[in-house]
């Protein structure tokens, strides 16, 4: 090797010592979300790269010599690199796909990407495959063809809205607008789900604003789950509607994760360490800002002299203790509400129950169990309060509670997970349909 060769190697030598040095140290810290920089992967990367630096240099300084031999490898390398692709791909048809992950948006807090199909993952037995139109919305339906719908309804809300662990076509949403198809005996209505895993109304606020209003619907439907009190909470701690960018910090929208196909998910374990300087090039830039959508089970406020560390307070305090949290969400469903108005469109508020209300042997693995007893002493509350608006909120308010209760249909959520299984969508949807048919003809008769 030539001396340029040997002062390459030494420079990155040093400069790899010097990147163990602030590691060991503990000054990289400072640029993690938490605080604590994962440094068994810090020292892995410097190490990854100092060796494939090396190698580099050793490469290019004897290309001449051995040339040919680099040829036959890459073409090698090129080859099995395409025979493990396809042979992934062949085994795992869902690996090809991105692996399902949100954007940090200052506008909405957290989004999905356009335009693409997302493995959401692996779930009792079965490949569970998202696919998003041209506004992140897990609906097929582009915003151009809705709009050629003579009736067009947008269901929004948060994971059972957006059917979490069941394929597109399962969940209510899409389901319903097949039922009201068949009623119409014709294709003039539309469905579009507008839900998203982990929104609360104040983030389906933003949404109606800033995406759903393009769409022009006629009928607006907010499915409340019995976290979002909680949800809304937890996210206004952060909001800001007076900030230029959007309410939420950080820029306007976050670079999705690198995607190369399947082999690149099979090596999911390596992406720490190969990404790191990345990531910490990203940290070091302006506007940075971590997401993690699901922080809300870091959730903690003193109720009552007591520190909650759980969305589902509402479930352990009698309703004069969080009034004030239930009127906080419907503020916002009202402005949700009059929102709707000034489009021109009707708004109608479900509010749904979770398994245990109406059986609690529904979900006997529900892996969520450590965030809520089965009978806590208030976990009617939210129907009470609720029910108490009915006869003076400008819109109407259906409480699913008493359906669920009568119905015999069984099981209506998946084993592990308190989340409605196929036959719980359609359940709802049916719910939605009968709701929405009694409400359509309401409106004839008045006119």
């Amino acid at each position: 090797m030539k001396r340029p060769s040997y002062i390459l190697i030494a420079f990155g030598t040093v400069l790899c010592v010097a990147a163990t040095l602030i590691v060991l140290s503990g000054k990289l810290d400072r640029l993690s979300n938490d605080g604590t920089a994962n440094s068994k992967v810090a020292l892995q990367s410097i190490a990854l790269y100092w060796l494939l630096g090396v190698a580099l240099v050793l490469l290019v300084a004897k290309r001449d010599r051995y040339w040919k031999q680099y040829l036959l490898g890459i073409f090698s390398a090129v080859i099995c690199i395409v025979c493990l692709e396809l042979a992934l791909r062949s085994l795992s048809p869902a690996l090809a796909l991105r692996e399902f992950h949100f954007l940090r948006s200052a506008q909405h807090h957290h989004e999905l990407m356009p335009d693409t199909r997302y493995h959401l993952g692996r779930f009792e037995g079965e490949d569970i495959v998202v696919q998003t139109n041209e506004d992140g919305l897990r609906s097929t339906h582009s915003r151009e063809e809705f709009l050629t719908f003579d009736r067009r309804i947008v269901c929004l809300g948060d994971s059972f809205t957006f059917g979490a662990w069941v394929q597109d076509a399962a969940a209510y949403p899409q389901i319903l607008e097949s039922l009201l198809q068949e009623t119409a005996g014709d294709q003039s209505v539309g469905v579009l789900n507008a839900g998203i895993l982990s929104y609360s109304p104040l983030l389906e606020e933003q949404l109606l604003e800033h995406v759903v209003k393009h769409y022009r619907p006629q009928v607006v439907t907010l499915m409340l789950d019995c976290t979002d009190v909680g949800d809304d909470y937890h996210y206004s701690l952060e909001y800001d509607p007076q900030q230029p960018g959007g309410p939420f910090s950080g820029p306007y929208v976050t670079k999705p994760k690198p995607h190369f196909g399947a082999l690149w998910r099979f090596a999911k374990p390596l992406h720490p360490t190969i990404l790191a300087p990345f990531k910490l090039l990203d940290r070091l830039g302006g506007g940075y800002q971590p997401l993690d959508p699901f922080d809300y089970y870091k959730f903690k406020l003193q109720v009552a002299g007591q520190v909650e560390t759980e969305r589902f307070f509402i479930y352990r305090h009698p309703l004069d203790v969080t009034r004030q949290y239930f009127d906080a969400t419907w503020d916002t469903i009202n402005r949700i509400a009059e929102r709707c108005r000034q489009l021109d469109a009707e708004f109608i508020l479900y509010v749904a129950p979770r398994y245990h209300h109406w059986n609690a042997n529904e979900s006997p693995e529900n892996w969520e169990t450590f965030a809520y007893g089965l009978e806590e002493p208030y976990q009617f509350e939210i129907f009470k309060y609720f029910d108490s608006k009915i006869e003076s909120a400008p819109f109407k308010i259906v409480n699913m509670l008493p359906a669920f209760q009568a119905t015999q249909e069984y099981p209506l959520v998946f084993r592990t997970d308190p989340h409605w299984n196929p036959q719980g969508n359609r359940f709802v949807a049916q719910l939605l349909q009968q709701s929405l048919e009694v409400s359509q003809a309401k409106a004839s008769s008045q006119n």
